[in-house]
């Protein structure tokens, strides 16, 4: 009896002592997680020069109290995502966002500009490497990434109107807030199937090194009731191709094909814009532009992640949605599907 009393004893000892020092723990938490980002974002300053405008944008945000006219969406799940509406649009709380739209009648279109356009998580990224690699005629990754010339999104009017020519922009906003005069422009849209995006945008979410609480359930929720950034996929998708197809200056490609023959669609966006290389080319860019190689090499932005997350090239496969999605949400999601298909002429394939 006395050696059962001495370990319940010794138990309770335990516990007093855990919880003494967990307020201890959670500010040591606190601290070591505040000088971390710092020290990345010092990092990402020195490193990644086109983002400093945007960078800084965010650090006034954040003293500012996370900046005026972002609103909380909760996504019925206990989560909350930061959101900035424009036109009933949810957008991300970017802080030049807003003035970029007010004064987007002036953006200023030059004749050899190149857009790469999508709802998010849909291959922007991976395009935009080889587009970069195609109209510079240099094989090579960039120092860059291309966040730097995310507009309206990242960079601001005047940062588009100091980069030199061929530029390579883009963008995932709804056609309704794209700057009208760029439709003159080479357009390229590419297409991921909904269900992988989804949970690309779900982890996507989670790895932000700010973010509240993030549920799958609750950004499968966002997504199909067309509250997750960007809006809902299917009418993104409708309404960008109705003005781009049949388009001699737009170029329609599927997230899927890139990956079933990478060197076959850089060729056809080559021939696309006018960039006609060689085969050993095309074989080279297709090898620098491989998922894992990218993955290895291509320079992330440091201070946006938490430490637990794989950053923005985390697996980029095709199929990873029956990972995620349960039998119900599967049923739903297709029934949805079918139904918003009938208007868009895509055949996208949701696993290899």
């Amino acid at each position: 009896m006395c050696e059962i009393r001495d370990n319940v004893c010794q138990t309770e000892a335990l516990k007093y002592q855990k919880l003494k020092f967990k307020p201890f723990k959670m500010v040591f938490g606190f601290i070591s997680a505040f000088f971390r980002r710092l020290y990345l974002t010092i990092i990402d300053l020195y490193t990644l020069p086109e983002l400093r405008p945007m960078l800084f944008g965010f650090m006034k945000q954040r003293l500012l109290g996370g900046g005026a006219n972002i609103e909380k969406v909760h996504d019925g799940h206990g989560g909350i995502v930061s959101t900035l509406f424009v036109d009933g649009v949810p957008l991300p709380p970017f802080p030049s966002l807003r003035s970029n739209l007010r004064q987007i009648d002036k953006f200023q279109v030059r004749s050899d500009d190149i857009w790469i356009v999508n709802w998010p998580k849909s291959g922007t990224h991976w395009m935009w490497e080889v587009v970069m690699m195609l109209s510079s005629g240099q094989a090579q990754l960039r120092d860059s990434v291309k966040v730097g010339a995310m507009f309206p999104e990242a960079c601001t009017l005047q940062a588009t109107e100091k980069m030199t020519s061929p530029r390579v922009l883009d963008t995932h906003v709804p056609f309704k807030l794209f700057p009208k005069a760029a439709l003159k422009s080479k357009i390229i849209y590419t297409v991921r199937n909904p269900k992988d995006a989804c949970v690309s945008a779900y982890h996507h979410q989670k790895g932000m090194a700010v973010h509240n609480k993030v549920s799958w359930e609750g950004t499968f929720e966002l997504v199909t009731n067309g509250k997750a950034h960007y809006g809902d996929w299917f009418d993104h998708v409708e309404e960008w191709l109705k003005v781009l197809e049949n388009n001699p200056n737009a170029l329609i490609v599927t997230y899927e094909d890139m990956k079933m023959d990478l060197k076959k669609q850089v060729r056809r966006v080559a021939e696309f814009l006018g960039y006609k290389r060689s085969e050993k080319f095309y074989d080279d860019v297709a090898k620098l532009c491989s998922f894992g190689n990218m993955k290895k090499e291509k320079r992330d932005i440091k201070s946006a992640w938490s430490k637990e997350s794989a950053g923005i090239y985390r697996k980029g496969t095709v199929g990873d949605w029956k990972n995620y999605f349960t039998v119900a949400q599967n049923e739903k999601f297709n029934e949805i599907y079918n139904r918003r298909m009938k208007n868009i002429n895509l055949d996208l394939k949701f696993e290899l």
